[in-house]
């Protein structure tokens, strides 16, 4: 590391460090010294930040109950994709249909006492690492089509669009276009057009990005559909790639305000003030 990065990070780490000056964002956008705060302030900003990370609002959820749903969302896209690995992968005699599987488990769970509460690998064998943390409870969910609803607005189109987005060569080719008078179009006004974008949407090409089909199908999701109703290519997108990526900014998210949470604890204590969680 150079000297000037060593200066720059010392910098940094020393505003982070000293009390003094730690500063809040007001809601008009100024900042103001957390030790300038009067405890008034302070217990507002406290309990802007417990709402911000803890809110059970289920339109308004916190960042740590977001997390939990998407870590919720992720063990059902899984779970899905084991059912249909099973079914239609695995090759087991028998068991061609939901109904098999219902009554295949059953027979196991009695002649091998297990519980709903155990992982699938006590009933079957040679699954691969991702799958053996299933329990057979969720197993039976998805057999019956009972896992909870996919919650699209835990994956908000801006989320969607902050991935970006690089083509593959034949994707390349499909969104080739000319205006009237022969000149190639841009691509990304190609897409917003195709994909019924608004022309202000900001586009980017990024090599770790998602495919244009990719990039689609999520934005296609609507609502809250059932993870029975997906297609297997779209599970696999949310569980390998998507969902782990929103779990990465949520948990960012959680650390920022965590670490403002106790920057205003530590100033109220050193001003003598005691800050209310209610």
């Amino acid at each position: 590391m150079s000297d000037l990065a060593d200066k720059l990070v010392k910098a940094f780490d020393d505003k982070e460090n000293d009390i003094n000056r730690w500063v809040w964002k007001m809601s008009n956008g100024n900042e103001v010294r957390m030790m300038d705060m009067t405890p008034e302030q302070l217990q507002h900003a406290y309990l802007h930040v417990l709402e911000m990370l803890n809110n059970k609002d289920p339109y308004h959820p916190g960042v740590q109950r977001k997390r939990d749903q998407v870590r919720r969302m992720w063990d059902c896209a899984n779970t899905e994709l084991l059912l249909r690995h099973i079914l239609y992968d695995c090759n087991v005699e028998g068991l061609r249909t939901n109904k098999d599987l219902l009554d295949y488990i059953s027979a196991h769970k009695q002649a091998n006492n297990v519980s709903n509460s155990d992982t699938v690998d006590k009933i079957f064998n040679g699954l691969s690492d991702g799958y053996n943390r299933i329990t057979v409870d969720s197993l039976l969910s998805a057999c019956l089509d009972a896992l909870p609803a996919f919650n699209k607005k835990l994956l908000s189109d801006k989320f969607i669009l902050s991935l970006g987005i690089w083509l593959t060569e034949q994707e390349k080719k499909d969104l080739t276009d000319y205006d009237s008078n022969g000149r190639f179009r841009n691509r990304k006004d190609v897409i917003k057009e195709r994909l019924f974008l608004a022309p202000n949407v900001d586009i980017r090409f990024n090599s770790k990005g998602l495919t244009y089909s990719e990039f689609r199908s999520l934005l296609r999701i609507e609502g809250r559909p059932k993870f029975s109703t997906m297609t297997t290519d779209v599970l696999t997108l949310l569980r390998d790639k998507v969902l782990l990526l929103l779990d990465q900014d949520l948990e960012y998210h959680i650390q920022k305000w965590t670490t403002i949470k106790e920057k205003l604890e530590l100033v109220a204590s050193q001003k003598g003030i005691k800050l209310n969680a209610n």
